[in-house]
């Protein structure tokens, strides 16, 4: 399974025009995206049981330090980190684009469903954080069920107004992101209850 997965990373990342492989770091605020040839196998693990395992890895490495415990709450935080610096790059794009052109009051609303979508999503970072931290599983999958909604919400405001988005890549990584911190949340992050 290994094996496959490191073939379609190959693959996804020589076939796919919005990827780019670079060989220095991957920074998610510039979408270079690239693997290293060897991926710890725990990581591997995880990232193979989310929904998008790829998006998991890209999103995930450029982030882990060396003396990082590689397990889900770890990889969870990481991937909290990962969500905010990708919103932030896609509400300064909804932003600039809102600004830079005439957009009709359909647009326009479009644009502004989604500027506040993001705002929201940023917002729910601390949230998210604390619910980490004190182990509130069910606080942590309504703030993050709650983010995949407002990314699909941003998607179909530009659908409703028969508008093709022009962030429709950005919010598809960050809905694979929220996703698979779901998943993570949901399948693997198991916290101890306290009576």
């Amino acid at each position: 399974m290994k094996h496959l997965i490191s073939i379609l990373v190959f693959f996804l990342f020589f076939t796919t025009s919005s990827i780019a492989l670079t060989p220095s770091s991957y920074n998610v605020r510039q979408g270079d995206q690239t693997l290293p040839a060897v991926i710890d196998p725990k990581l591997q693990q995880i990232c193979d049981k989310t929904d998008n395992p790829v998006e998991c890895l890209i999103t995930t490495i450029p982030f882990l330090r060396k003396k990082v415990a590689i397990n889900p709450v770890s990889i969870l935080n990481i991937e909290v980190e990962a969500i905010d610096i990708k919103t932030k790059e896609a509400l300064d794009k909804a932003s600039k684009l809102l600004l830079s052109s005439s957009n009709s009051k359909p647009i326009t609303n479009c644009f502004n469903i989604c500027i506040n979508n993001y705002k929201s999503i940023l917002e729910s970072k601390h949230r998210i954080l604390d619910a980490i931290s004190i182990g509130d599983d069910k606080q942590l999958r309504v703030e993050l069920s709650s983010n995949v909604d407002k990314i699909y919400h941003c998607e179909d405001a530009f659908e409703e107004a028969n508008v093709k988005s022009p962030i429709t890549e950005v919010n598809s990584l960050l809905g694979k992101m929220i996703t698979n911190s779901l998943t993570i949340t949901i399948d693997m992050v198991h916290f101890h209850t306290k009576n």
